[in-house]
């Protein structure tokens, strides 16, 4: 009897440990979604921007100057943040954010891209 009890104890004890874990973790996941929509000010609805908005990208931005200098939008990625505003003419600009890293800052590919819209 005197092992039963021992190993009850261990059960929940690594039982408890991990459902604690998991919940933390969760909480934690939803906290910095919550706080990097506050900071860029995502979102329901997708802005509209005209090419005079775009000459002010420059080559040496991050990703949250340019979304700061553009304006609030919806992102639309599922895993990876996507970015989408509307061009004038009916068209769209996707802004795709690598892993999620708001202060890199955008390539020379990205960059020409958007100069060409």
């Amino acid at each position: 009897m005197h092992i039963r009890k021992k190993v009850f104890i261990l059960v929940f004890v690594t039982l408890m440990t991990v459902l604690i874990g998991c919940s933390n973790n969760s909480s934690q996941s939803n906290d910095t979604i919550e706080n990097n929509n506050e900071i860029l000010g995502v979102t329901n609805e997708i802005r509209k921007i005209t090419s005079s908005q775009l000459t002010h990208i420059k080559r040496d931005m991050t990703y949250k100057e340019i979304i700061k200098a553009l304006g609030n939008t919806r992102d639309i990625g599922s895993g990876i943040s996507i970015f989408r505003y509307e061009y004038e003419n009916g068209e769209f600009l996707d802004i795709k954010v690598i892993d999620h890293d708001l202060d890199a800052k955008i390539s020379e590919e990205v960059y020409q891209y958007i100069q060409t819209c």
